[in-house]
């Protein structure tokens, strides 16, 4: 079974400080509610976060928990419907079995809301059979993780209401563990640093 934590920090441009970006990168990890987890291919724990400006400089707080499970159908690059892709499956990120191993990418989801798109490194840019077929988008292994193994993506991204056409920018952190059920605890993300970190960071303005 693999489990996700997905940390979702939104945030405006006078939020974009020094005095932020050192609590987003301290912020790498939050509790998991193990009663909401069931036996699955794929579970997955979705947090999105904010500032809250009449607090000052401190931590982003949860507004939004979920979580979400997934059978066979997460194994997948998805489709060409980018939309479907971001909402169906995890944002930015495919996952693969590979026997009792999960190979994990990084993938460029290139939709309209998002205007920092990733160009370059494309496993499957030769593979006739892919979405991804001639593409310039990064889609690239982050890590493979065997029997309880851990992995954390960290990546940040630009983005545009598109009725409000007002900018604001996104800081995620996906913590991945390998792992059967019975070993998920509330505070697993804490006790370690993790086997494999993978960062896609751009100098956003």
């Amino acid at each position: 079974m693999l489990f996700v934590q997905s940390l979702n920090t939104y945030y405006e441009k006078q939020e974009r400080s020094s005095e932020y970006a050192r609590l987003r990168n301290g912020d790498m990890f939050r509790k998991i509610d193990v009663s909401k987890l069931r036996e699955c291919e794929v579970s997955a724990q979705i947090i999105s976060l904010r500032y809250k400006k009449d607090h000052g400089v401190s931590p982003a707080q949860p507004y939004y928990e979920k979580y979400r499970h997934y059978e066979k159908n997460i194994f997948t690059e998805g489709t060409h419907d980018q939309y479907s892709n971001y909402n169906d499956l995890l944002k930015f990120i495919r996952i693969f079995r590979e026997d009792d191993k999960y190979r994990i990418m990084f993938s460029d989801e290139n939709v309209v809301w998002c205007t920092t798109n990733r160009h370059g490194h494309n496993e499957a840019f030769n593979d006739e059979n892919s979405i991804f077929y001639q593409r310039n988008h990064l889609y690239e292994t982050a890590f493979i993780l065997e029997e309880n193994q851990y992995g954390r993506i960290i990546y940040n991204n630009r983005y545009v209401d598109v009725d409000s056409q007002r900018w604001y920018y996104g800081w995620h952190v996906y913590n991945i563990i390998n792992c059967d059920i019975s070993v998920c605890k509330e505070k697993m993300f804490f006790i370690k640093n993790p086997d494999y970190e993978y960062r896609q960071l751009l100098d956003l303005r």
